[in-house]
């Protein structure tokens, strides 16, 4: 664990986009990094190599907001809270905000603050849809600590806008209060994966119908604001498709003193009649991120074993030790524990993201307003990353090159490899695509993990891979090509999976 660079405003949302650039977004508030008007910014661009970061100018205020790409590679940010005329900013719950990435210093936000979305929305989650655009759903419509029947928002809407009004989602009406931020996953076969409290359902967004009922999840609840964490398993070609969702940590009750859950569920989706089979969590936490390894192991960090996501004293005892979860291992093998841990308390607003070199970027937490760096538990402007062991695995990585920058689907393609092992074993080899998601409030927003059809050539120099067959199992925009050797990653290569080529926009 590395702590090197500041954020400039506190990480409550980030998102990666390109290679080496994040996108942070903060809400409207007093932070260090300074607009050149002298008035507080709360949004930076974040540059992973020189670790500095760009003030980018919003007007309309992001607090607990969304955000996805279009499948033409324009980043979207939906959503947000009341307006604080102090940091001149507008009132954000109906705001629509675009970031096209660039490879130099000429992209900014671009806003449109009122009257977008057909609903406030304050606490949406945001999924990336395989036509290319996306699905907001949730929310509630003002500030509130849980969610009430006055504040609820229990509907979805698409942007760009699909329907002329949005679409009521009964499974919103029956999970209050504790169904902010709900987990959203596509399935391979086009429905959705919908989760709040702990009710979960299949639905067809198309038809506006619910598919199935799955069980309840046992135990506590998992949506906001008793924050766990949840993540569709990497998806394989062999099984074809099938989907395992993982959902870990929570709490009982929304008081500082409740101690946070220690417990997983994992349900397999592709059974006839789906149950939850329950796991350890190892630690007790509330506010995890579970973010994929680029080998495909689910790390997670951050959190807290003491209270609920909230501020004014609601986060204690915060969790220092990240786990790794192998979801090929059989139950009660599955988790890796005595990593390098830090001693950075990450709580209420913090996030993590998977970089291509195969480190996790660590930041954020602010759980006192206004920000305060001497608190107890201080607002946190310092970056870490994580470096897991499969980075010191080996001596040497596996190299690819000639990546193209725009692939279709249901095509081949492709690219060289340098392996330096004097003996080499075709079956140790496999490719996978990551897109890390949107992270914000333990959620990561349309993240996935998917492994890819290869064929190596004769000589190790060389790779012929297969995209994936349709958009409902890796939706059209930004991907990261990995190829592994023995579990060993190499550094992932950004490049774009598309309906057309001529889709791609940036």
């Amino acid at each position: 664990m590395e702590q090197i660079g500041r954020t400039g405003v506190p990480a409550m949302h980030a998102v990666l986009l390109n290679e080496k650039s994040i996108l942070i977004i903060d809400k409207a508030e007093e932070n260090e990094a300074k607009l050149d008007s002298g008035v507080s910014a709360y949004s930076t661009l974040y540059d992973t190599e020189t670790n500095e970061y760009r003030t980018l100018l919003l007007e309309t205020n992001t607090f607990c907001s969304a955000g996805g790409f279009l499948g033409n590679g324009t980043f979207i940010s939906t959503g947000g809270a009341e307006s604080r005329s102090i940091w001149k900013a507008g009132k954000g719950h109906q705001s629509i905000r675009h970031f096209q990435p660039c490879s130099d210093s000429t992209c900014h936000w671009q806003e449109f603050p009122t009257g977008k979305m057909y609903s406030n929305r304050w606490y949406p989650t945001v999924e990336q849809l395989p036509e290319g655009d996306l699905i907001i759903v949730g929310g509630s419509n003002a500030g509130t600590k849980y969610n009430t029947v006055i504040k609820n928002t229990p509907s979805y809407e698409f942007w760009p806008p699909r329907t002329a009004e949005p679409i009521q989602l009964d499974l919103l009406l029956h999970t209050l209060p504790n169904n902010l931020y709900p987990f959203v996953f596509l399935l391979p076969d086009g429905n959705l994966f919908i989760f709040a409290s702990t009710k979960s359902i299949i639905y067809d967004y198309k038809n506006h119908v619910v598919v199935k009922e799955l069980p309840r999840m046992p135990g506590v609840p998992r949506s906001y604001p008793l924050t766990g964490g949840a993540v569709m398993l990497p998806l394989r070609p062999e099984n074809n498709y099938n989907v395992e969702i993982l959902i870990c940590g929570g709490s009982a009750s929304a008081k500082a003193t409740t101690p946070a859950d220690d417990t997983c569920g994992k349900i397999n989706l592709g059974h006839q009649e789906p149950k939850w089979e329950m796991d350890t969590f190892v630690h007790k936490r509330v506010m995890p991120d579970g973010v994929f390894g680029t080998d495909g192991s689910i790390i997670w960090v951050n959190g807290c074993q003491r209270g609920y996501a909230g501020y004014k004293d609601a986060n204690h005892d915060p969790t220092f030790d990240p786990l790794i979860y192998h979801p090929e291992k059989p139950l009660g093998s599955r988790w890796q524990q005595g990593l390098a841990n830090t001693d950075i308390a990450r709580m209420y607003h913090s996030v993590a993201l998977t970089l291509p070199d195969g480190r996790i970027w660590i930041a954020g937490s602010n759980s006192v307003d206004p920000p305060d760096i001497y608190a107890k538990y201080p607002t946190e402007y310092r970056v870490e990353y994580f470096s897991p062991p499969y980075l010191f695995k080996s001596n040497t990585r596996p190299k690819i090159s000639h990546v193209p920058r725009v692939v279709t689907y249901d095509t081949e393609f492709n690219v060289l490899l340098h392996l330096e092992q004097n003996e080499k074993d075709l079956d140790k080899v496999q490719v996978a695509i990551l897109r890390p998601g949107f992270s914000t409030h333990s959620m990561h927003m349309s993240q996935r993990y998917v492994y890819l059809v290869h064929n190596v050539s004769k000589d190790f120099q060389s790779l012929n891979i297969t995209t994936p067959p349709n958009a409902n199992i890796f939706p059209p925009g930004q991907a990261f090509l990995i190829v592994l050797y023995d579990g060993v990653p190499c550094k992932a290569t950004e490049f774009f999976i598309e309906h057309e080529e001529e889709d791609l926009l940036i």
